[in-house]
């Protein structure tokens, strides 16, 4: 309506004021839902604007989306502010800007309301016919910091960023800008953002720690690198309104000084924590944006910061091909640029690769369908119960994004050109090299671009991240309205909905054409190459895939196709089966491996029916099939009183070659920390699967996993270069020998009085890391070191004069029954002992202790759950009445051995007349039954639930193999059993607590 200067004289029409009570005839034009109701607004809005803006006003909200919601807010907006009343009546295009805004975003419209002085810098910087680069926002950023008292840096990058949007929405609507101009400049902006709260990451480390350094070829001491990528949409510089955003923290290599305080790896994933959460908390503001971390290598079990050498290792032979196909659009967004370049340059080998073609990309399409094959075997038309989903559903933004990837890997081996980022980009190039015919650029072009601007407009409504066409018919209306002028020939879209599905039809055939037949016409080219494994074929079409492996093993293990075809196979093991031979035929290794064993595959199939834990290890590591044919026992050595000789002080030898071979071989410390991991994986693999074939007692399952536990430790130990004056101690389930899979190691380390403690500290804190940190190989259990004398706040080592002094002085009611459990487990015995002879004066303090009983009472009671849920461990009756009573009888009644399993502990309560024999025996009864059924459901659910699971199948099979462990029945269902016996447990634990 307005142009960039105000205009000379009044509007079209003169409306200075309501006439005899009622609106002109203007006023009633506008399409607002209650003209009643809006006439309230009008009238007081028109009494604060002078008469040449009102007379302007109808023809402005008429052109406006949402109406309704303008008027409120423009209400709000010079009602509240007579100053602002004043500047819209002076600038009248600043009114038509405010009505944009208010009538598109009502997120957006809020931020214009409580940020008045943007119409300011409208005024003064007439900034809205160009796009800001990253400089510009680095100057606007440092402006508003100036003037801005916020000291809340999250709050300050929040607001910054909302303040920008309105004017990059601006441009955007008044189609001032193009699609890539808007992406390309949120873009921008967002890595601004990142830089600051790195910046302000990094300030806020240098404030306690050194920033990490290692010596460079020179022998100067140099700084370690760290840097900030971004992959999706912020990597293709083409993030959306409302789009997560997707990072990988990275730090450079090098050996660390003797005298580093923290190590490099720990300083890196503090610093990786601290920008995500200066960027991700939820603030006044919002959170400056939502992210996610999940495409770093690993995934979820992935470090939060990797080195580069192992990211490089990492993509080169562990990747998954998605998570190659991922790095397409990686970015240096923020920190150091060398060391980005480095990473980018060593990964375009596995990214792009002139032997990359259709049939290697399928495991990238995979999984890329693999999330939405239920929504993919609908049209768009079909899915009027939830909505048209633009970027999921077939011929959506996806499948566009995903079509052009392919290209790119599959062409960009030869022809380095194609290599980029952006889709719209990317799709030019592919034109112009003819990969792509000029039809279906113009087709896909198009598509994408008017689909993302629906996006950006459903995404501006509520500031959301959705992508589903609404179904009210209101908002699809102002829907509509928003997206005209998009459409070519078709200014004021009649059908929205049949627009967007006319656009998402050509798509999805272009999308099926390219992808899969070109995938046809190069099969001959990969059957005339050497023997190459076929890549496993996308699950949405998983009936033809599963037939494609079936005839492979049809010519290669005829006894494995025996196996895959078993009629009686249970869908879960069916589904299981075929997603590990999915993984197995990724590479030669792996399905050589496979095909060599196919007993062992056999065996795996009451794994693949019953356990999530063990399938994913399988589907991870299908190489560990192997170990299903031979079942190695490795004995717990607890009750033995001697143990690790040869790496922990005066024993009997290590049962676990692998153990002594890790100590005492001159592997590197990373390849020692690999070869661990993977050793301490197959020992918790091949135990967990013996219980499933075997379905023994838990207590030997217990038996098993905490003698992995203890050689783990024992291979840290000898890592750590086996320190002298240096004793590891054991606590909680690792101390009382009911180590389980899933489990964390409570550990205290104690030094001599006169040893050097900072470095005893150092070879402790180094012992933790190697076995809680994570590599690509995973990790091999988390550690907690917070049951030492003073919990977090305590030195991490401790004489055993200091452990003295807290037990006889400062230790409460609950240590002393923690300490129960305490153990040697390694280092030097001479010094364990003397440690552990010093919690003595622990237990003879609460054993006389007249309030002792009372204090435990209190401490129970604390951690029952205020909520109704169940837990195995703290409801009422759970195991936590069981370990409380025991470890309250064995300090009360003062007896002498306290340690071993709780079976071990209630028994020896029972022998000194602590505790009825036949309510120990209720107390053991129900002892197993839970700690079965907790093993249970960390086998079947892969987790330590605090209950048994949720989804029926899993529930079904927990209950299941309980009752064969235990030889049982459960006639009203394992939970009714559960919760029997815990009536039957809370009425012992009253009866002896009260006595």
């Amino acid at each position: 309506m307005f142009e960039n200067t105000p205009p000379s004289g009044p509007g079209e029409r003169s409306s200075s004021a309501l006439d005899h009570g009622k609106a002109p005839l203007v006023w009633d034009d506008v399409p607002f839902l209650d003209h009643r109701t809006a006439r309230q607004y009008i009238e007081r809005i028109c009494t604060k604007l002078s008469p040449p803006l009102t007379a302007a006003l109808p023809s402005l909200f008429s052109e406006s989306p949402d109406p309704d919601s303008a008027l409120i807010l423009f209400d709000q907006l010079v009602c509240d502010s007579p100053e602002i009343a004043r500047l819209l009546d002076r600038y009248h295009y600043l009114a038509h800007y405010a009505l944009i805004v208010f009538g598109h975003s009502r997120y957006l419209g809020d931020t214009l309301v409580q940020n008045t002085d943007l119409f300011q810098s409208f005024l003064r910087e007439k900034n809205l016919d160009r796009s800001f680069s990253r400089e510009g926002f680095h100057e606007a950023l440092a402006r508003f910091r100036a003037r801005s008292f916020e000291p809340d840096v999250s709050v300050l990058l929040a607001r910054f960023k909302r303040r920008e949007y309105v004017r990059i929405m601006l441009r955007d609507v008044l189609k001032i800008a193009p699609l890539a101009e808007t992406t390309a400049e949120i873009s921008a902006l967002s890595d601004v953002l990142i830089e600051d709260a790195l910046r302000e990451a990094e300030s806020r480390l240098l404030r306690k720690y050194e920033w990490p350094k290692t010596l460079d070829s020179a022998h100067r001491l140099v700084d370690i690198p760290f840097a900030i990528f971004s992959l999706g949409k912020l990597g293709g510089s083409e993030l959306n309104y409302s789009s997560d955003v997707d990072l990988l923290f990275m730090f450079g290599d090098g050996k660390e000084p003797k005298d580093t305080g923290i190590s490099h790896r720990e300083y890196f994933v503090r610093l990786a924590q601290s920008v995500t959460e200066i960027l991700s908390r939820v603030t006044s503001e919002g959170p400056a944006f939502r992210i996610d971390l999940r495409l770093r290598p690993l995934g979820n079990e992935g470090e939060l910061a990797i080195g580069l050498a192992q990211a490089l290792r990492y993509y080169a032979s562990q990747a998954h091909d998605w998570e190659r196909q991922a790095l397409i659009k990686v970015r240096h967004t923020a920190g150091n640029q060398a060391l980005a370049r480095e990473f980018m340059r060593g990964i375009q080998v596995h990214v792009y690769s002139e032997q990359i073609n259709f049939a290697a990309v399928k495991t990238a399409l995979m999984a890329r369908e693999r999330m939405h094959t239920s929504r993919r075997s609908k049209k768009p038309t079909e899915l009027s119960g939830d909505g048209i989903d633009i970027k999921i559903d077939a011929g959506g933004i996806r499948d566009i994004e995903f079509l052009v990837q392919c290209l790119q890997r599959v062409y960009g081996g030869e022809e380095p050109w194609l290599r980029s980022g952006g889709t719209l980009f990317s799709l030019q190039k592919l034109h112009d090299k003819r990969h792509i015919s000029g039809k279906e650029f113009h087709d896909l072009t198009s598509a994408y671009e008017f689909l993302r601007h629906l996006e950006h407009r459903l995404q501006l409504r509520q500031g959301q991240q959705t992508h589903r066409l609404p179904l009210s018919g209101l908002e699809l209306r102002i829907l509509r309205r928003c997206m005209e002028g998009y459409e070519p020939g078709e200014y004021r879209l009649s059908d929205l909905v049949a627009t967007v599905t006319r656009r998402m039809a050509a798509v999805a055939e272009i999308y099926q054409r390219v992808i899969y037949q070109q995938q046809t016409r190069r099969h001959q080219e990969v059957e005339e190459a050497e023997f190459r494994l076929r890549s496993v074929l996308e699950p949405g079409a998983a009936d033809q895939s599963n037939q494609q492996i079936l005839e492979r093993l049809s010519i290669d293990a005829p006894g494995l196709h025996e196996i895959a075809c078993t009629r009686d196979l249970s869908i879960q093991a069916r589904k299981n089966l075929f997603r590990f031979f999915s993984a197995a035929f990724t590479t030669s290794e792996r399905y050589s491996v496979l095909v060599r064993h196919p007993a062992a595959v056999k065996r795996a199939l009451v794994i693949f029916d019953s356990s999530d834990f063990l399938t994913d290890i399988l589907v991870r590591h299908p190489e560990e099939i192997a170990s299903l044919e031979q079942w190695d026992e490795t004995p717990s050595r607890l009750g033995v009183g001697q143990l690790f000789e040869s790496v922990l002080g005066p024993a009997t030898v290590s049962k676990d070659p692998i153990v002594e071979y890790l100590v005492s071989s001159e592997l590197s410390g990373r390849e020692r920390l690999i070869l661990l991991r993977q050793h301490y994986r197959h020992r918790v693999f091949t135990s967990g699967a013996r219980d499933l074939a075997e379905l023994g007692n838990v207590y030997r399952s217990f038996s098993a996993n905490t003698a992995a536990a203890e050689d783990a430790i024992a291979a840290a130990y000898g890592i750590a270069g086996r320190p002298d004056g240096l004793a590891i101690l054991g606590l909680g389930r690792l101390g009382a020998g009911e180590f389980d899979i899933l489990s964390d190691a409570d550990l205290l380390f104690v030094c001599a009085d006169d040893e050097p403690r900072e470095e005893l500290s150092k070879a402790a804190a180094q012992l933790m890391q190697t076995l809680a940190a994570y590599t690509q190989d995973g990790m091999v259990f988390p550690v907690d070191a917070r049951l030492r004398p003073q919990g977090g706040d305590g030195e991490l080592v401790f004489s055993p004069s200091r452990l003295a002094a807290y037990c006889l002085n400062e230790a409460q009611a609950w240590e002393a029954l923690t300490y129960t459990k305490l153990r040697f487990l390694g280092g030097s015995r001479t010094l364990g002992e003397l440690a552990l002879s010093k919690t003595k004066p622990l237990f003879d303090r609460f054993s006389a202790e007249q309030d002792f009983l009372e204090a435990v009472l209190e401490m129970r009671s604390r951690l029952e759950p205020e909520t109704e849920d169940y837990s195995f461990k703290t409801s009422a009756g759970g195991i936590y009445d069981i370990d409380f009573v025991t470890g309250y009888l064995l300090v009360k009644h003062n007896i002498r051995e306290k340690g071993g399993t709780l079976r071990d502990r209630l028994w020896r309560c029972a022998g000194a007349g602590a505790i009825d024999r036949s309510d120990a025996a209720t107390l053991d009864h129900a002892a197993e039954l839970v700690r079965t059924a907790d093993h249970v459901v960390r086998l079947v659910a892969g987790r330590a639930h605090k209950w048994l699971p949720p989804t029926e199948h899993a529930r079904h099979v927990a209950e299941r193999l309980t009752g064969q462990i235990l030889k049982r029945q459960f006639g009203d269902g394992l939970e009714a059993e559960l919760l029997a016996t815990f009536r039957q447990v809370r009425e012992v634990y009253e009866r002896v607590m009260k006595d």
